[in-house]
């Protein structure tokens, strides 16, 4: 997928008053590739506008308008692309109460030797989790996972009549979610940007 560049991202006062629309455009895109696996997992896979927003929205919280700073987010967020033939996710670990959560985060250590998506007809696609989220003790609630696809992975995940499945097996966590209908589509539409781009 194109990296983002400087020259995309608007100046903070010019964030300011495009960010309603620009918001609605993003919530949108958001919701379509928001993958529930389980009640307690979500996958939030990501593209250049969720990026991009991503991009503005530090730059104006943090007040960042310096050249160089802006760049620094730029090369930041550049490296969650989702590279050619591949999908990348920001994995959440979603427990409401702080004990449960941190006990969670415990119990799935070895989580990224357990997450992948199965694309009927095809080897499954493990999960390239990022080595810095997890330790010996315990993994963080925040996680970012790719999923690389062979020529023939890609096919099949773009033909819409064979089943795709995102599945978590491990022992203390065990479930899996259907790549279906607009999400579905979604990621194949920004497959084939990436192939294009």
């Amino acid at each position: 997928m194109k990296k983002l560049t400087i020259a995309e991202i608007l100046p903070n006062a010019a964030f300011k008053e495009a960010r309603p629309a620009m918001e609605r455009t993003v919530i949108r895109d958001k919701e379509a590739r928001r993958v529930a696996l389980g009640p307690n997992l979500t996958l939030l896979f990501e593209n250049r506008v969720t990026l991009a927003w991503q991009i503005q929205e530090m730059c104006r919280v943090e007040h960042i308008s310096a050249p160089e700073a802006v760049q620094h987010e730029v090369d930041t967020y550049n490296a969650l692309l989702p590279g050619r033939d591949e999908l990348a996710a920001t994995l959440l670990v979603e427990y409401e109460r702080p004990d449960e959560r941190d006990r969670m985060l415990a119990a799935l250590l070895g989580l990224h030797e357990h997450v992948r998506l199965e694309i009927e007809g095809e080897a499954a696609v493990a999960g390239a989790f990022d080595a810095d989220q997890y330790n010996a003790q315990r993994i963080s609630s925040v996680q970012f996972v790719r999923f690389s696809l062979t020529a023939a992975q890609f096919d099949a995940l773009c033909d819409l009549r064979r089943a795709a499945t995102l599945v978590c097996d491990h022992p203390a966590y065990a479930c899996r979610a259907a790549l279906a209908g607009s999400a579905r589509g979604a990621l194949v539409q920004d497959l084939l940007e990436g192939r294009a781009g």
